[in-house]
C-alpha cells in the first residue's frame, strides 16, 4: 500500500507515519513524500491509498487546510495519532544577533511565537514543512531555521539552541485517511462498521469519538442554538466546534465538530446527528473507536 506523507523526511509527519505503521502488522506501507498538503490530498485522489497529514496543534489550534480538503474532497479519516512537539534553531552563524534571515514552517511559526519575537530577525520566510526549513539555509551566513529537535544530529557544526517551542507540552495530531465517502443519509452503528479500523482502535470498550462536518441548508435564527441543543438533550459531548466558511458567499458557515461518547452510546450519537440531519447536511469525516 502506498501512503503519501507530508515530507520530505524527517519531519513530525515522517514520524507520526512511522508510528502507524509500528501499529499496522501485516501491511506493506510504501511511503511517498510530497511538500504540501494540497498534495498529499491529490496523491490519494490520483492513486495513493493513503494519506497522512496534521490536523491539529496544542499551541496553535487546527490547521485549516486540513480541515478544508476533509470537507471538499472526498476521503474519510481511518485513524489518528498524536506526537510529541519540541523545535530547535540551526543556523549558520556564530551567535543569535547574527542571525539575518529565518526559514520556518507556517505552523511551526505559531508554536514558537516568543523565541521568534524575542529574535526579531530582519526577514522571515515561511516554507511548507520543516525539512525545507532546515534544507534552505544550506550555506548561507546569516541564515537560521526552525526545524525539530529530533533531527539536530543532521546539523553537523552548525550553532544550534535547544528548545525554542512556547510550551513543553505540545503535540501535534496527525489523521490518516483513504478515498471514499462515509455515507451520511441515515447514520446507523452497523453503517459505520466498515469505516472503523483496528488501527483507529475498534470500538469495544472505553470512547468512542466522531469527527463531521455540519453544513446548514440556510442560514436562519438560532441555528447555532438548535445543534447545540440536541448534543446538550443527548447528552453527547462535543470536545470542538469551529465555524469555517462556506466560500459561497461572504458570512455562511459550516461547522467542523468532533464528538466523543462511552462505546456503548454510538447509538445515540448518530441518532443526535440524525435529528441535526433533518434541517442539515453532514458529512461524517471519520469514526475512532477506543479513545481511551
Amino acid at each position: 500500500m502506498k501512503i503519501a506523507i507530508l515530507g520530505p523526511e524527517g519531519t513530525f509527519c515522517d514520524k507520526a507515519y512511522e508510528e502507524y505503521k509500528s501499529s499496522q502488522s501485516g501491511i506493506d506501507l510504501k511511503p511517498e513524500f510530497y511538500p504540501s498538503v494540497d498534495e498529499v490530498f491529490a496523491a490519494v485522489e490520483e492513486g495513493c491509498d493513503l494519506g497522512i497529514v496534521p490536523v491539529e496543534n496544542t499551541l496553535d489550534g487546527y490547521v485549516q487546510r486540513t480541515l478544508d480538503l476533509l470537507l471538499e474532497q472526498d476521503v474519510h479519516v481511518i485513524a489518528e495519532n498524536r506526537v510529541p512537539v519540541h523545535f530547535s534553531l540551526v543556523g549558520n552563524v556564530s551567535e543569535l544577533s547574527e542571525i539575518k534571515k529565518l526559514y520556518v514552517q507556517f505552523k511551526t511559526n505559531g508554536q514558537c511565537r516568543r523565541f521568534i519575537r524575542e529574535l526579531s530577525p530582519e526577514k522571515i520566510i515561511t516554507t511548507e514543512s520543516n525539512m525545507e526549513s532546515f534544507y534552505a539555509i544550506g550555506d548561507e551566513p546569516g541564515a537560521a531555521a526552525i526545524v525539530p529537535h529530533h533531527i539536530l544530529s543532521k546539523a553537523g557544526d552548525r550553532f544550534i539552541v535547544e528548545d525554542v517551542t512556547d510550551a513543553t507540552s505540545n503535540f501535534t495530531r496527525f489523521c490518516v485517511f483513504e478515498k471514499g465517502v462515509i455515507p451520511s443519509d441515515f447514520l446507523t452503528a452497523e453503517a459505520m462498521v466498515p469505516f472503523m479500523r483496528e488501527s483507529a482502535g475498534a470500538p469495544s470498550e472505553g470512547l468512542v469519538g466522531m469527527s463531521a462536518f455540519i453544513m446548514p441548508a440556510v442560514d436562519r435564527p438560532g441555528i447555532l442554538y438548535m445543534i447545540l441543543r440536541n448534543f446538550y438533550e443527548n447528552q453527547i459531548n462535543l470536545v470542538s466546534i469551529m465555524s469555517r466558511p462556506t466560500k459561497q458567499s461572504l458570512g455562511t458557515y459550516n461547522f467542523y465538530i468532533e464528538l466523543q461518547a462511552p462505546t456503548n452510546r454510538l447509538d445515540k450519537m448518530l441518532d443526535t446527528l440524525n435529528q441535526i440531519h433533518v434541517y442539515n447536511d453532514i458529512k461524517v469525516i471519520g469514526v475512532y473507536g477506543d479513545q481511551e
